[in-house]
């Protein structure tokens, strides 16, 4: 279990839980006990107090995990609400009591629910509550109730920066029943949240807001995922791709494909494992995109090789203006001297030179992107 802290939206390490209504004192709990009942009797739970009801909400987030393959995120949470019934006041110092607790089913609550998501469960665990939780009254007439939520909402997934992904989901409450100027809901300051941490999923922030217009809180949850071995093991799958196809440049023409393959076969590899582990999505990883141009990239070189071998081998003399063109080339190509042999040893050469300068930019841009 790790308790923790959200104020302004970001999670810092506490511990502490305090609650909204202080415990109080109750000096003579029999003589509430008795008063209770009569209290209740009077009391009508399907009509609401004053209107318009001022209540407030606080999330205290328990555990939150993304769901890839249906592209959902799943929260476990007590949601905290806060309204005052001056119907249940009564007089602290003649019963001796400040506070004490009711069945929640005996009073009227606000219908606070998920707006848009669904219930990932029914009954206590679902977006209704719980109703054997007791609410807690104070002498004041203020209420405080916890529902125990199970929900989910959807969410499009951003998979760039995959296995290193930071995921957004906004959980959005509020009343279907009850309009703005009958339900007045606000978020609560409720800064301290019981986090049980577990699985693949971390949870870096909670933030609340709300929507005046139609009287409506949020929580945007954000969850990245842990995949340090995932990200250790990509970088080094993508850097012995990277050195092959470095070694396979530095070799002739005719020893370069064997390298070139070994780094398209490496790079293969990994994809296909990768993908195995990722749904579907409209975003594409940055990793995957590096890995897939490192294949590309082997693939080119050996075609430029083999280019370059089959233009040496062509018969005739080179046309004018591009022996000038090979005449103008600086000293850096390292052109073949004309020794008798094929006259278009030089002009193959200077392709070569040309076609792997621009495949070794492309995979310099490749490697930037993954980094």
């Amino acid at each position: 279990m790790k308790v923790v802290a959200y104020a302004n939206g970001w999670i810092s390490g506490i511990i502490s839980v305090p609650g909204y209504v202080s415990a109080g004192w109750c000096g003579n709990a029999s003589a509430l006990a008795a008063a209770l009942p009569a209290l209740l009797a009077e009391y009508e739970r399907g009509a609401a107090p004053a209107q318009p009801v001022a209540a407030r909400a606080a999330l205290d987030l328990r555990h939150a995990a993304v769901d890839e393959r249906a592209s959902v995120v799943r929260m476990l949470a007590d949601l905290h609400l806060y309204w005052s019934d001056q119907r249940l006041a009564w007089n602290a110092s003649e019963w001796d009591c400040e506070t004490t607790l009711v069945p929640a089913e005996a009073l009227w609550l606000p219908d606070v629910e998920l707006l848009n998501g669904a219930s990932g469960a029914s009954g206590a665990g679902g977006a209704g509550g719980d109703g054997s939780l007791r609410a807690r009254l104070s002498a004041a007439g203020d209420v405080e109730w916890i529902k125990r939520i199970d929900v989910a909402v959807p969410l499009a997934l951003d998979l760039r920066a995959w296995p290193r992904d930071l995921q957004t989901a906004v959980f959005k409450f509020g009343s279907r029943e009850h309009t703005a100027d009958e339900l007045d809901l606000r978020i609560s300051d409720y800064k301290y949240a019981t986090v049980w941490e577990s699985g693949s999923w971390l949870i870096e922030s909670v933030r609340g807001a709300e929507e005046a217009a139609r009287r409506v809180v949020a929580w945007r949850l954000a969850l990245r995922r842990r995949a340090a071995a995932h990200a250790l093991a990509g970088a080094a799958v993508l850097a012995t791709a990277v050195l092959l196809l470095i070694a396979a440049a530095a070799q002739p023409q005719s020893r370069r494909a064997p390298l070139c393959a070994c780094a398209a076969f490496t790079a293969a590899l990994w994809l296909i494992s990768a993908l195995l582990r990722l749904p579907g999505s409209s975003t594409y990883p940055e990793l995957l995109v590096a890995m897939g141009g490192v294949c590309g990239v082997a693939g080119a070189w050996s075609c430029a090789a083999a280019l370059a071998a089959r233009l040496a081998r062509l018969p005739g003399p080179v046309p004018p203006r591009l022996a000038a063109l090979v005449l103008a080339a600086p000293p850096c190509c390292s052109l073949p001297e004309d020794d008798g042999g094929s006259a278009w040893a030089a002009p193959a050469q200077l392709l070569d030179n040309v076609l792997r300068a621009l495949l070794a930019v492309t995979l310099l841009v490749l490697v930037c992107l993954a980094l």
